[in-house]
């Protein structure tokens, strides 16, 4: 075939290869293929917030307390709320364990607790107010060691509900049964106290009925002492009564509230003597089915509360 004649029908071949193609292109513009639909993936839901007790102040609040100068130390503050109002303890002003709330008002958001206890350099003392917004705690407040007076502030967070540690006790007379053994440390202050002092202290439930009666003996000064003691407890109002008949013929009659799981709180009759009046009040706070502290207070002529002294107890198998 001529040379002339290849080259013609290549181009007639290229030409209408071209005008196939575009063709094509036409009628795939003209009749688009049917697209099937598709659905975006959903975004995954984002984790709810979570929810925050109804009370603002109640929970377990841990984080620092710093001075003026710049010191922090670690301070935890547990808030509760009972049938009679809001108690709580705090961990942080020199022992190694709980020291159960003076006081606690509550304004809202915004809490006034005041708490105090013994270290090596004497009483700790603390007076704060604090305002809570959602999980933080935070406020200003003066913190006293014996003598001296600091200002300080106070940064906390809600501790989880997972973790905050409470005793879980239920709040009747049987707690009390059986055999304790204490230590006392505290002033001599007659006719309210005798001074530091150790032993045993055992109780028994009379018969079915809503009383104990109890036995102590104990060493107070190197010489052995008793008394006796006598509890009524009405399950429906969770209210005590406690009488103590000392060896020295002192007798001491308390009223006690047991609404709060953690706290009972004490406040004896006006006892008379050498013309003055006196008042001991006591904070009992419920550690554990087998473990209580008390703290004990103490006033004269109807004055300001002082610090007396304060015992542990243990329940013994």
């Amino acid at each position: 075939m001529p040379r002339c004649h290849a080259s013609i029908i290549a181009v007639i071949v290229a030409i209408a290869s071209l005008a196939a193609r575009a063709a094509a292109d036409v009628e795939g513009y003209q009749n688009p293929p049917t697209q099937v639909p598709t659905t975006p993936p959903a975004r995954p839901a984002l984790p709810a917030p979570p929810a925050l007790p109804a009370d603002p102040v109640v929970g377990n609040w841990r984080g620092t307390l710093t001075s003026s100068s710049g010191t922090e130390s670690a301070i935890v503050i547990t808030i509760v709320k009972g049938d009679d109002g809001y108690t709580g303890s705090t961990n942080g002003l020199g022992a190694t364990s709980d020291a159960p709330l003076k006081r606690v008002t509550v304004n809202g958001a915004r809490v006034a607790v005041e708490a105090a206890d013994e270290s090596k350099l004497g009483q700790v003392a603390l007076t704060t107010d604090l305002t809570a917004e959602g999980n933080t705690l935070k406020g200003t407040g003066t913190l006293s060691v014996g003598p001296h007076r600091f200002e300080v502030t106070l940064a906390l967070q809600r501790r989880p509900r997972q973790d905050a540690i409470q005793p879980h006790v239920e709040q009747r007379l049987d707690y009390f049964a059986g055999r304790w053994t204490f230590e006392y440390l505290g002033a001599e202050y007659p006719p309210l106290s005798a001074g530091g002092r150790t032993g045993t202290v055992a109780f028994t439930r009379v018969g079915r009925s809503n009383f104990m009666v109890g036995r102590v003996d104990g060493e107070l000064l190197g010489k052995p002492y008793q008394e006796n003691l006598s509890i009524g407890f009405d399950p429906e109002t969770r209210m005590l009564a406690f009488l103590e008949r000392r060896s020295d013929g002192v007798e001491l009659v308390s009223l006690a509230s047991w609404r709060s799981p953690i706290a009972i709180s004490f406040q004896t009759s006006p006892v008379q003597s050498g013309g003055k009046t006196y008042q001991l009040r006591r904070l009992l706070s419920v550690r554990s089915a087998t473990a209580f502290d008390v703290t004990e207070e103490f006033s004269v002529d109807s004055g300001p509360f002082r610090r007396l002294g304060s015992g542990h107890f243990t329940k013994t198998p």
